[in-house]
């Protein structure tokens, strides 16, 4: 998943999306931390799978909840989509699959600090049925309904995945969406979706309330893919096609009552939504109203006073960068709306292997690499936290190492005494100026002279995805789509992740694309090779030295004073919208 840190790297451009934050994290109640400091990244443990008991519902009550009243959230701009098949940013995912609709999966965070996968629509995060992770079957929960109270089944599960796979004049009709699940049913993606070709996708089969899914290899993670947004269930008469994005038909606690583009959404009550059939969600609102078009700096100007008309206040954007200071240190006058927590979100300087070809000038570029310089210019440790791993701690299997720590006299050293030239790409931007200026005065001190290229924001990962790009160095960030290094190294490190996607270094290594291909595959289950991933970011950086990391994301939200229920949602790294409710209604 894609860091729109683009929201800090523009200190960061604030458009939006993808990056929020995660539960406070680690194995500690979700408080808000009143102390002194940023808190620190905790390791996560391998105890992620939940049972069929943890999939029963109601989900566990939030202290001092109370139902009623409605809540506004504020943003910049509209949720990139609502349709499940294209759902692919945390706003998006946390408004559709926090509210909307639900999954055949899901993650049941009680506020402990817990974290598990859980059947959601299913009745258990699924049967390997084989024993060797190549069939999986899913049962869903009885008397499951939509808003028009009609029955949610198997059928339009499997219909769901296979839309999403649906394709016009040889392309996908929705390809914002996640594709595991459907990269894994059908590897030579032959299929062309139920419109023009069977009703169902090549390895799903249906009986009754049964869906299973079969693969030609293991897919030991198949409970983690099937809590993507793309297992929702979607009746065919109800597919309005890109329609559908605007009006989802729901299956989950809210419906959408009504919509205008980039202005306003208003979400009620799904009166046909089962409470007991749904242990990850809550409806304590009577609705939700979602405003759009507030600049980010007057979004937390608002929160900030807290007037008696904005106390039902919330939003998903961070705490403005140029109030950041005042707010964190002043939590005292924020008591009880204030929220703070480290982030999934990994960053990066990718370094261009097709122009950077001198492994030595890669390891030279790491070791002048100074974090505490980059954690300073982009905000301090209320913005991010230093980071030296390819993959962070809230993955399980993390591996802590720093293979090239800062020592200016070693680039030296590496470079020979010479001086090298690098084209560092930075977004148009004056924080994104102002970053580029403090990493050109330190890589200067190594020898290396930095030439600043402004890039437009809004087509950054366009130019930086880009392999012709005429670019040394550049930011990207990377979050997990659930807890394993296959969503983290593949996507990053692989040469089929290339050509317009996300592996920025354009790393090309047979041997790296053979062993993540080993492990994505292997019939051991994700929590009997997960270290495995973690060793293998450090013999990338060993290696290859393809990136400088960074820094991992850390995140500060204010609500309104009449909120309550604040909380990190874990896996998809935002406030919980489920858990959120009107003090006084």
């Amino acid at each position: 998943m894609r860091s729109r840190k683009l929201k800090r790297q523009a200190r960061f451009v604030a458009v939006g999306g993808v990056a929020l934050a995660l539960l406070v994290t680690g194995c500690a109640e979700n408080t808000g931390n009143d102390g002194d400091g940023a808190q620190q990244h905790e390791q996560r443990s391998m105890d992620i799978m939940g049972t069929a008991e943890d999939s029963v519902g109601p989900a566990t009550p939030v202290d001092g909840a109370v139902e009623g009243g409605t809540i506004t959230f504020i943003q910049n701009a509209d949720m990139a989509h609502l349709d499940p098949a294209r759902s692919y940013t945390s706003t998006s995912m946390m408004v559709g699959n926090g509210l909307i609709y639900r999954a055949l999966n899901g993650y049941r965070e009680d506020g402990d600090g817990s974290r598990k996968v859980v059947g959601d629509l299913a009745t258990d995060p699924g049967t390997d049925v084989n024993g060797d992770c190549t069939v999986w079957e899913y049962t869903l929960k009885e008397g499951l309904k939509y808003e028009d109270g009609s029955e949610i089944t198997a059928d339009h599960v499997a219909y769901g995945v296979s839309r999403s796979m649906a394709k016009k004049d040889g392309n996908l009709m929705y390809p914002e969406g996640a594709q595991f699940l459907q990269q894994w049913l059908d590897p030579e993606r032959e299929y062309n979706g139920p419109y023009d070709d069977d009703p169902l996708a090549p390895g799903i089969a249906v009986d009754g309330n049964k869906i299973t899914f079969s693969f030609d290899k293991p897919r030991c993670e198949t409970p983690f893919a099937v809590a993507m947004p793309t297992t929702a269930p979607i009746p065919p008469d109800k597919d309005t096609k890109n329609d559908f994005d605007q009006a989802p038909f729901s299956s989950g606690p809210y419906k959408i009552e009504s919509r205008i583009v980039s202005e306003k959404t208003v979400l009620v009550r799904n009166e046909h939504w089962d409470a007991n059939s749904d242990p990850i969600r809550h409806a304590y609102p009577d609705s939700f109203e979602f405003e759009y078009g507030t600049q980010p700096e007057d979004i937390t100007t608002r929160l900030v006073a807290n007037a008696s008309n904005d106390e039902n206040l919330a939003s998903f954007s961070l705490v403005h960068p140029d109030q950041l200071s005042a707010v964190t240190g002043d939590k005292a006058s924020y008591e009880g709306r204030y929220l703070e927590g480290p982030q999934k979100y990994t960053s990066y300087l990718s370094i261009n292997t097709n122009r950077v070809t001198d492994l030595k000038v890669r390891q030279a570029l790491n070791h002048a690499f100074n974090r505490d310089r980059w954690i300073q210019v982009n905000g301090g440790e209320y913005a991010a936290l230093p980071n030296t791993t390819l993959m962070g701690p809230t993955v399980p299997g993390y591996v802590d190492y720093d293979v090239y720590p800062f020592d200016v006299e070693k680039a030296k050293e590496l470079l020979g005494g010479e001086t090298v030239k690098i084209r560092y790409a930075h977004q148009d931007t004056a924080k994104g100026g102002e970053i580029a200026t403090a990493m050109a005065d330190e890589f200067a001190k190594a020898g290396i002279e930095i030439e600043a290229v402004p890039v437009d924001p809004l087509d950054w990962y366009g130019q930086i995805a880009d392999p012709d790009n005429s670019f040394d160095i550049y930011w990207n960030g990377w979050g997990e789509d659930w807890p394993s290094g296959s969503t983290v190294f593949p996507p990053l490190y692989h040469s089929n992740s290339i050509a317009g996607e996300t592996n920025y270094p354009f790393i090309t290594e047979p041997e790296l694309d053979a062993r993540m291909d080993e492990l994505m595959v292997s019939p051991e289950g994700f929590e009997n090779i997960a270290e495995e991933w973690g060793k293998l970011g450090q013999e990338i950086m060993e290696k290859y030295a393809p990136s400088i990391p960074t820094d991992l994301s850390y995140g500060v939200w204010l609500t309104g004073s009449n909120i309550g229920g604040q909380y990190l949602q874990e896996n998809i790294s935002t406030i919980d919208i489920t858990k959120l409710f009107v003090r006084e209604p």
